[in-house]
């Protein structure tokens, strides 16, 4: 039997004939395209081409400054300014509604009063504000139907007159739980309890104060 002689064309082709892939890769060109360069370099076209196609230009970052800054006075308090040598309530912006930060509004407001009303306080700074527990009697129950809160409040500056007083006694005895303000001035330790009733004969016309 006379079997077929093999096909050698194949293995007799040129070797310039063979494909570019299936020629063995060169150490230099193996490196060139490891697995973690061609990562890098699609994601680099991909980024290029996104952008591209938005019509955006990249550009470097840029400083604008500083971030907006957002104003913490969020609260209107009433507090007690001066009208014709009397007090009057006015609505200002406060930080809070707690007592502390209405006195800061109040001191705050002599700086840039509304329209027709002063300050006595423009000279005055406020130093601390401490609030304590407070019974009027040592022998009555200390709990919350009996007991309120003494304010205490420390001032520098120029000595007070009585309508300052007032204004710091009278916009504290605006908050129901303060019961009564002693104020001190300078350093000095010597507080005096007032309530705003011993003012009202500084209420404004056709009104009245607090307690």
């Amino acid at each position: 039997m006379n079997r077929p002689a093999p096909n050698r064309a194949a293995s007799n082709r040129p070797a310039s004939n063979r494909t570019a892939s299936s020629r063995p890769l060169n150490r230099a060109t193996h490196r060139a395209l490891s697995p973690r360069s061609l990562n890098w370099a699609a994601l680099a076209a991909l980024l290029l081409v996104a952008v591209a196609g938005c019509g955006v230009s990249p550009t470097g970052v840029n400083d604008k400054g500083p971030p907006p800054v957002i104003s913490g006075d969020s609260t209107i308090v009433r507090v007690y300014l001066v009208r014709s040598g009397r007090l009057e309530p006015v609505s200002v912006a406060a930080a809070s509604g707690h007592v502390n930060d209405v006195l800061s509004a109040l001191f705050g407001a002599g700086r840039r009063p509304p329209s027709g009303v002063g300050t006595t306080l423009s000279r005055m700074r406020l130093a601390q504000v401490q609030l304590v527990r407070y019974t009027p009697d040592p022998h009555s129950r200390n709990d919350p139907d009996s007991a309120g809160l003494r304010l205490r409040v420390f001032v520098s500056g120029p000595k007070m007159s009585r309508i300052a007083m007032a204004q710091i006694t009278c916009t504290a005895r605006l908050r129901p739980e303060i019961w009564a303000v002693e104020i001190a001035q300078s350093g000095s330790e010597n507080l005096k309890i007032h309530t705003c009733r011993e003012y009202w004969d500084l209420a404004p016309r056709n009104g009245h104060l607090p307690p």
